[in-house]
């Protein structure tokens, strides 16, 4: 195999996520209970063997994401030849300024690609979860001499969400659109690319070139179409589980299908590392469920403490479920606290959220949608930021919005209809 180094964007903010991309990037949202979305991206990587070299363009708010990666043990990206590199934006001697874009933040960071000269680059986003044999796409992309190779996957909903590709009998990409009002065919971008290092230096540097003028600057719209007519192009069909997950329903359809004996995405089967001991001394203790709680069909991770009844629902470490409360079809974070007598129900909690005595999330059958993320939420969940706290006895209809660190102060003393947004400043 030739010697490959992988880029990872993990930078981007999702505004459709609404308060779980406020302090971070998507590619550091939880996913699965235990694990981040970028997660997913490096342990496909770690598997690799012929990967040593691991870029990570981040951008808006990196602090948490950073955090997680730390030295990249986790990964056993460390030691004398393997390693993970964080790419920020920087000031240089030259003209300089935040990433533009996808190919913008590649163009600023060819010094990396020089320091190890690979023969091929590997371009992946950091914001999706999957269980993808990079060795096979390497394979085909060496076996057919390929300039660039794009990875595809068949989507079966709504298709013009996504880029779309035409593919020949052999895998050259015969025709590519972004978002096409009608999809010819369902073969989406995955957002992985695997490119000739050379060709693609080539490319950024001309396109680069040809103005002044600060713009968007992305592989989709920039690189990729020019390179489909002009060069080699081929793509590569990923058959699997692909989760994009980039609205509040989405992602809270991804976890219902985690769950059961026999469920749709199985990440049990993808042996997913994590950091664990990030901002931690030791990993979370056992769980632990008391005298009179009850689980059903639910996932839940170490260190959480059941009084209560926890139903359909996914539990990140440390989430406490005091006796007499319930949680059904629910999604919380690290360290959620549910009081004696609350109920949950579709919520979607950040970490360190306090749902008080007696209150009621996601009560009635009102499904009026979001005013602040009409697109985005719509399926009767309520979705709360971090360090939130919501007081005794309240009532909260669905498609809610809670910013971070609510109180009492900002939500009231009066139940708050579906569909409505409580804000802070944050």
């Amino acid at each position: 195999m030739r010697k490959t180094v992988a880029i990872v964007f993990a930078g981007g903010c999702v505004q459709e996520m609404s308060v779980l991309t406020f302090r971070r990037p998507k590619s550091a949202v939880v996913f699965g209970g235990a694990y981040r979305m970028i997660d997913f991206v490096l342990t496909n990587l770690s598997n690799t063997r012929d990967i040593q070299k691991v870029g990570i363009l981040t951008q808006y708010r990196p602090s948490s994401l950073v955090d997680h990666i730390g030295s990249g043990l986790a990964w056993d990206f460390v030691g004398a030849c393997r390693g993970i590199h964080i790419l920020p934006p920087y000031i240089g001697h030259g003209k300089s300024d935040w990433y533009r874009g996808t190919a913008d933040a590649l163009y600023q960071n060819l010094d990396f690609l020089d320091i190890y000269k690979p023969e091929d680059v590997l371009i992946v986003s950091g914001d999706h979860a999957y269980s993808m044999d990079y060795e096979s796409l390497l394979r085909f992309h060496i076996e057919h001499d390929a300039d660039v190779t794009m990875a595809f996957t068949p989507v079966t909903k709504n298709p013009s969400r996504f880029g779309i590709a035409e593919l020949n009998a052999q895998g050259k990409i015969m025709s590519y659109m972004e978002k096409p009002e009608y999809p010819r065919t369902n073969f989406a971008s995955m957002t992985v690319y695997v490119f000739k290092r050379e060709v693609l230096v080539e490319e950024l540097k001309a396109h680069a070139a040809k103005s002044d003028t600060p713009k968007s600057f992305h592989i989709y719209d920039d690189i990729l179409p020019g390179m489909i007519e002009r060069r080699k192009a081929f793509g590569w069909v990923h058959h699997g589980s692909w989760e994009y997950s980039r609205t509040l329903d989405e992602y809270y359809n991804a976890h219902q299908d985690m769950l059961g004996c026999s469920p749709r995405i199985n990440i049990r089967d993808w042996n997913i590392r994590t950091n664990d001991m990030a901002r931690r001394v030791a990993p979370p203790a056992p769980v632990l469920l008391c005298p009179g709680s009850t689980v059903v069909n639910s996932m839940i991770s170490g260190g959480c403490k059941i009084e209560g009844h926890v139903e359909q629902s996914i539990l990140s470490p440390d989430v406490i479920v005091k006796k007499g409360a319930v949680v059904k079809n629910s999604i919380l974070w690290e360290g959620t606290v549910v009081e004696t007598g609350a109920i949950c129900d579709k919520v979607i909690c950040d970490k360190r959220t306090i749902i008080g005595k007696n209150a009621h999330i996601g009560q009635g059958d009102d499904l009026k949608v979001n005013d602040e993320q009409p697109q985005s939420l719509t399926q009767g969940m309520t979705v709360i930021g971090m360090d939130a706290c919501i007081p005794d006895n309240l009532v909260i209809g669905r498609n809610c919005i809670i910013y971070p660190r609510a109180t009492g102060n900002e939500i009231g003393a009066a139940n708050i209809p579906s569909g409505t947004t409580i804000k802070t400043d944050v």
